[in-house]
């Protein structure tokens, strides 16, 4: 992490017009380019950390605190950014904010993406339209998840705990990859960022992105 070029990706709840929000999933991704590879590292959002100007809270509470104070230059990245270099010594060069509704966008707009699972996936779920518990479930092999789909298995936490969900969202995110790869897809990435681009933010510019889905 001290030889790469490493870059923050933020996934919150946000959502227009609502109050409070959180930042429940914490990554970063380091390039190697000279050796052709990646790895991704995710940040347990419990993480209880001494946040500058504010006390001690969650690490998932420090991109909304951030994003309140309008003195901090860069936001709410920049200081969760802050954090993960005082505390677990990795700086990173760039970040990447996604929301969860364009999340689903995004999937279901690539045609959905494959993953292979050793097991059977089974997590307790609340069913809105009943008002009461059910399960999503997946079966072993390969399952092609649309957006809704992939949305719930990035999401789910309650059996495997946060670091069952953080492994799955690690193992999507190749999954994506190897999907936009498989597909193409790189060549529409210009269409894409730019049709869902109001559920994104990033401080990399458009070359810069395409740099690195190519790098990919």
């Amino acid at each position: 992490w001290q030889n790469t070029d490493n870059y923050l990706i933020l996934g919150t709840d946000r959502r227009a017009g609502a109050g409070d929000w959180r930042t429940d999933t914490i990554m970063v991704v380091g390039i190697d380019r000279a050796q052709g590879r990646a790895a991704v590292f995710s940040i347990p959002r419990d993480l209880y950390i001494e946040i500058p100007n504010y006390g001690y809270g969650r690490i998932n509470q420090a991109d909304f605190i951030g994003e309140r104070n309008r003195d901090l230059q860069g936001g709410g990245p920049q200081l969760v950014s802050q954090i993960i270099s005082k505390t677990l010594g990795i700086q990173t060069n760039h970040w990447v904010r996604f929301q969860m509704d364009g999340f689903v966008r995004v999937v279901d707009a690539v045609g959905g993406v494959t993953v292979s699972l050793d097991c059977p996936f089974y997590e307790p779920i609340f069913n809105l339209t009943t008002q009461s518990w059910d399960y999503f479930t997946l079966p072993a092999g390969d399952n092609l998840l649309d957006g809704d789909s992939a949305y719930w298995f990035v999401r789910l936490r309650l059996r495997e705990s946060d670091i069952g969900r953080s492994a799955r969202q690690r193992q999507f995110l190749w999954a994506l990859r190897d999907k936009m790869l498989s597909a193409n897809l790189i060549t529409r990435f210009p269409e894409l960022w730019s049709a869902f681009q109001d559920s994104f933010a990033t401080d990399l510019s458009l070359l810069q992105l395409i740099d690195l889905v190519s790098f990919g």
